[in-house]
């Protein structure tokens, strides 16, 4: 995972992407090709686990608002909302 200032200093309207069972190639280039300088692996949160390490880190970083998306295009929306109910909605303060 990137630090919280590598995070902070990306553009906060790319939103949080969250992505399942790997970073798919094709986002991994368009993120080469917008930020060179960057990892594409520590800037997309591994599942809803890596979604809250990276909260985490960035609220002890001093963002608290954050925009969650699924990196591709999920399953359903049902399945994606489902899982941010669960795992994301409790770390709200």
């Amino acid at each position: 995972m990137a630090n919280p200032q590598e995070l902070l200093a990306r553009r906060v309207s790319d939103g949080l992407a969250v992505a399942f069972g790997g970073l798919p190639d094709a986002l991994a280039a368009s993120i080469r090709r917008r930020r060179p300088d960057a990892d594409p692996a520590a800037l997309v949160a591994d599942g809803w686990a890596g979604a809250r390490e990276m909260i985490t880190a960035l609220t002890d970083a001093g963002l608290s608002k954050f925009v969650v998306r699924p990196a591709v295009p999920p399953r359903t929306l049902d399945d994606f909302v489902a899982g941010f109910v669960s795992e994301l909605v409790p770390l709200q303060t």
